[in-house]
């Protein structure tokens, strides 16, 4: 990493990295020992924590892009100790905030979030993880930092081209069929998966469960993690757990009742609610 330049970036608030980039949110960051090395947008970057300092490595240019990049990411912007201080309403929760202290949202690109998150149907972390660096490791522009390779992630104009076989090759399963269909789709402007941003939370996830293979799940991680919606609570088997454990909710709710529940107690932070208890619930002894 000599070689190239580090920005040392001082963070005023609480971040944890590690807990940040392993918690389920993302899936081709990867850890050699105090570094993780990552893709974002087209610039391969690695980030290392020492306490209240952030160290970047780079190939992105100018420094001050580089910090901007990694800032919207990160969400750097978020004043987190106000969020835990809404969020903070019972003892299970202050629990997993004092545990898991710094863990951010992240601010992905919303193409890329969304292909991962199909590729989550009926999977589990390590595999969603393979079938997301198998795509970008054969359709993606190759990066180097040092000894570390990355790959940018395919457009989706790159998949549409593509069609469903050669996704199908890569051990993807019956997901290439959505990944090829929401590709096309996304590539002919059928639909602006970028402008969902500025669209109500409702109208947003009724325009992405438009959308081949997305169901309220997937929706809501796609909006959480790379959307700025901060309402929206993925609801998946960790946190149905957790809600019937540690709240007592009736196993019998439907997913649009879990969903109210958790926005009726937690509001517009309702997603770092649920980011801090699906990682204490996951990662219980």
């Amino acid at each position: 990493m000599a070689e190239h330049e580090i920005i040392e970036l001082n963070i005023g608030q609480p971040l944890d990295i590690r807990h940040s980039l392993e918690s389920g949110q993302v899936f081709r960051w990867q850890r050699q020992e105090d570094w993780h090395y990552g893709v974002i947008g087209e610039n391969l970057i690695a980030l290392c924590q020492f306490g209240s300092v952030l160290k970047i490595v780079h190939d992105a240019g100018e420094t001050q892009h580089v910090i901007d990049l990694v800032s919207k990411f990160l969400r750097l912007d978020d004043n987190i100790e106000e969020i835990y201080s809404v969020i903070g309403t019972d003892e299970r929760i202050k629990e997993a905030i004092s545990a898991y202290r710094g863990l951010r949202i992240l601010r992905q690109d919303p193409w890329e979030c969304l292909i991962g998150f199909i590729c989550s149907a009926n999977s589990n972390i390590p595999r969603i993880s393979s079938s997301m660096r198998s795509i970008a490791y054969n359709y993606g522009a190759k990066r180097t930092l040092g000894l570390f390779e990355g790959y940018v992630f395919p457009s989706a104009e790159d998949i549409a081209s593509l069609g469903e076989t050669p996704l199908r090759e890569l051990k993807i399963g019956f997901r290439a069929r959505y990944i090829a269909r929401v590709a096309e789709i996304i590539a002919a402007g059928k639909l602006d998966l970028y402008g969902l941003k500025y669209m109500p939370y409702e109208e947003a996830k009724e325009e992405l469960k438009s959308l081949p293979g997305i169901g309220d799940k997937v929706a809501d991680c796609v909006l959480l993690f790379s959307l700025d919606k901060l309402e929206a609570c993925p609801i998946d088997r960790w946190i149905r757990r957790a809600f019937e454990d540690w709240y007592l909710i009736d196993s019998r709710f439907k997913y649009e009742e879990f969903y109210k529940w958790a926005f009726d107690k937690w509001g517009g932070f309702a997603g770092y609610a649920q980011q801090y208890l699906f990682q204490s619930r996951r990662l219980a002894p």
